[in-house]
């Protein structure tokens, strides 16, 4: 097996949900959480407990990148033992993680030669990451250069479409976030956005429902229509009932097509609330 192309990621993928954990050609990188005196990495403490302390405060829990020098010192250690770099982060537009991680590349670039350091937005979030960095680790491990995997990757980002929605607007409202979301017309009280990420990475409402079983059903209609489909993944905060009911659907009309369920993480809940559900779908290569 080849081993020279390592793969970091960060804990936005939902990689420790996987068996990107326990790979050491991965790498995850750990944003943190703040909530008062209390500060946390990404991964440390369950969601529901996260939700608790926002339930008695009243207060969202504050999420920042990882620092930089963090970032740079992982680069430093993987390139001077003679390994070979792609970051896939979480959409840009979502968190500064990305421009963060192009800085420290580009610093250890300069300071260590020979260093190769491909840094990738994947303009989405959660498990499709994952997904992503599966397919890079497999094919490099097969003897596919950095350049084919940096191709592949990209291409694949390219194919993935991301559907989603939230339970409750409370997150939003908390954080100053319903422009985020597109301006919802009439009262926003019992409609719940439908959510899509555009090729930039931007966010767009395609929908807005009144019931949850409404947002569910619609979800898996949006994502239906991306087919012919290569790979379906479902990710969702304290959901987890809704979320095997998305993947049986999914399965339903898709059975040959693998399907990966995950949580989102505490960053993305932190923003998002409990509840919020989404569907995300590869599609196949023309």
């Amino acid at each position: 097996m080849h081993d020279e192309i390592h793969v970091v990621v960060d804990s936005i993928s939902a990689a420790d949900e996987t068996f990107l954990k326990d790979d050491p050609r991965c790498h995850i990188v750990r944003l943190i959480l703040r909530h008062g005196d209390h500060e946390w990495i990404d991964g440390e403490r369950p969601l529901a407990e996260m939700f608790e302390m926002v339930e008695k405060t009243g207060k969202l829990p504050m999420t920042s990148q990882p620092p930089i020098g963090m970032i740079i010192d992982m680069f430093t250690e993987l390139v001077k033992s003679g390994k070979k770099v792609i970051m896939l982060t979480v959409d840009s537009v979502l968190s500064g993680t990305y421009e963060t991680c192009r800085l420290a590349a580009r610093q250890v670039m300069a300071d260590v030669e020979g260093a190769d350091i491909r840094i990738i937005d994947s303009k989405t979030a959660a498990c499709p990451i994952s997904g992503i960095a599966m397919e890079v680790l497999e094919h490099t491990a097969a003897g596919m250069d950095i350049d084919a995997a940096e191709k592949m990757a990209r291409d694949m980002v390219a194919r993935t479409e991301t559907f989603f929605s939230i339970n409750t607007l409370d997150y939003l409202q908390k954080g100053g976030r319903i422009g985020a979301v597109g301006a919802l017309i009439g009262s926003i009280f019992g409609i719940r956005p439908i959510v899509h990420l555009d090729k930039e990475g931007r966010l767009e409402v395609v929908d807005k429902c009144r019931t949850r079983k409404k947002v569910l059903k619609r979800i898996v209609e949006l994502a239906a229509e991306k087919a012919p489909l290569e790979a379906i993944f479902v990710a969702h905060a304290e959901a987890a009932e809704d979320a095997e009911g998305l993947k049986a659907q999914m399965h339903e009309l898709f059975p040959d097509v693998p399907i990966m369920l995950t949580g989102i993480g505490a960053v993305l809940a932190a923003h998002l609330g409990p509840g919020v559900i989404g569907i995300f779908v590869r599609q196949q290569a023309k």
